[in-house]
């Protein structure tokens, strides 16, 4: 441990246990020696400090170390199911949770079915109510809980826990903290979904030990999460990431957002399923015609027939996958980051137009700034943002 800490006595306390219990997560199994060698505190320090951790329930004794010379050391881990986290993930289709414990184990995850109307309220009362049965099913005091996070595909205030702006919801100023009156002393989090995605891939995900990435997130609309330096980049006022809404066709459809031909508006799951739907109602010969109902046309119905050696569904995804690689350009120009991950509905066709889409990248984008970024599908897939939420208080918890 490097820097002098200059505070009160309990503050130190918490400090070094936090840096303790993180030395432990990091390094998975780890004797006393090992952590006061790392985190430079005394044996006696930790010899005490252990001691209230164990007690406390948070670690145990996990067997015997190897010997460097001496009697064999035992060896220290994270408490499974010791404490809990949970991640809630909002779309305008679906609801997901994910029920985590300390060691970043997933212990129930699903997802709902959301609203027909996404009224704010409603959609809160469905949350409080899955939230009340997970802490009962699986006998969770609220006192084991570590925090629950949220994310929203839209602009937030991460630090007042508000939806700023959510046009895809409909959402706009409305204040998440207050929603959970019944789970007093518990923290909760709220980040933007592609945020949420970056704090995944760093934590779990493909990013771990990478200090400059973005994650870019194509689902209903789409959106990007930032990191530099190690550390989730917000801007001045917290609002950064908003790629969907770069303008690449002036001329283009109305966003929900007001402006006009955003990317969103071109390259979206939803605009691929719109354009699709248009294309079929237009008489256009394809396999999308086989489908009964015109309005039950999805994006796995494009997939499926774009995998079949339909070209009209073919199409459809390489066009969005064009204007995508335009604004990834961009970001490699602006940031140039060591790597990009592509997340959400993307890791469904990835392997249909990735390779397209890295083309147009090395097009489009500066030969400095491109030759070294890596551009990638998210192995989490669907799951990063939720999962991206309920790691956010496991990070507020071991000091990250």
């Amino acid at each position: 441990m490097t820097g002098k800490i200059v505070g009160n006595n309990r503050f130190l306390k918490e400090f070094n246990q936090t840096v303790i219990l993180d030395t432990i997560r990091v390094h998975k199994a780890i004797s006393r020696a090992e952590l006061s060698k790392l985190t430079g505190l005394s044996p006696t320090a930790i010899g005490s400090i252990v001691s209230e951790l164990l007690e406390m329930g948070y670690i145990s004794e996990s067997g015997i170390g190897e010997s460097k010379g001496g009697r064999r050391p035992v060896l220290l881990e994270l408490k499974p199911e010791s404490l809990y986290t949970i991640g809630v993930d909002m779309d305008v289709n679906y609801i997901s949770l994910v029920l985590m414990d300390i060691t970043s184990r997933i212990i129930e995850e699903k997802m709902l079915a959301m609203p027909k109307t996404l009224v704010f309220e409603n959609v809160m009362k469905v949350i409080q109510k899955e939230i009340k049965r997970i802490l009962k099913d699986h006998s969770i005091k609220t006192e084991r809980l570590m925090g629950i996070g949220l994310s929203v595909p839209g602009m937030v205030d991460s630090s007042e826990c508000k939806v700023i702006f959510a046009p895809n919801m409909g959402w706009e100023n409305v204040d998440i903290k207050g929603q959970f009156p019944d789970l007093k002393g518990v923290n909760v989090y709220l980040e933007n979904e592609a945020m949420a995605s970056a704090i995944s891939e760093n934590w779990i995900g493909t990013c771990q030990g990478i200090s400059n990435f973005v994650c870019v997130n194509i689902k209903s609309g789409i959106g990007s999460g930032i990191f530099i330096d190690g550390k989730p980049y917000r801007g001045a006022n917290g609002i950064t990431g908003e790629v969907g809404h770069i303008v690449v066709d002036s001329n283009g459809l109305k966003c929900r957002c007001g402006n006009y031909g955003c990317l969103e508006t071109i390259a979206s799951t939803a605009h691929m399923v719109e354009q699709a739907k248009r294309l079929v109602k237009s008489g256009i010969a394809s396999k999308l015609n086989d489908i009964e109902d015109v309005e039950e046309i999805d994006a796995k119905s494009i997939i499926d027939c774009a995998r079949e050696g339909d070209e009209v569904s073919r199409n459809i995804l390489l066009e969005s996958a064009r204007f995508l690689g335009l604004a990834i350009s961009s970001i490699v120009n602006l940031l140039s980051p060591q790597k990009i991950v592509l997340g959400k509905d993307f890791v469904n066709y990835s392997d249909i137009v990735l390779d397209n889409l890295k083309e147009i990248v090395k097009c489009k984008a500066l030969k400095q700034t491109s030759k070294d970024v890596e551009i990638t599908e998210s192995k989490l897939g669907e799951r990063a943002s939720v999962l991206g939420s309920a790691i956010i208080p496991l990070k507020f918890f071991f000091g990250k």
